[in-house]
C-alpha cells in the first residue's frame, strides 16, 4: 500500500496536470472521467489521513 505521501503527491501531480491544459482547447477524452477519478482519489486520501491521525 503506497504512503500517504506519495499518494499526495500523485494526486497533486494530475491535478496540476489538468490545470495546464488550456481552457479553449477541448478536453482529451481521458480527462472526462479522470476528474471523477481524481475526486475519488481524494475521497481516500482524506480517509486514510483521519484513520492514521496525520493532519
Amino acid at each position: 500500500m503506497k504512503r500517504v505521501d506519495e499518494r499526495v503527491s500523485y494526486y497533486v501531480r494530475k491535478v496540476a496536470e489538468r490545470a495546464t491544459v488550456n481552457k479553449a482547447e477541448k478536453l482529451p477524452k481521458a480527462y472526462g472521467s479522470r476528474s471523477k477519478r481524481l475526486m475519488q482519489y481524494k475521497q481516500l486520501m482524506h480517509q486514510l489521513i483521519e484513520e492514521g491521525g496525520i493532519r
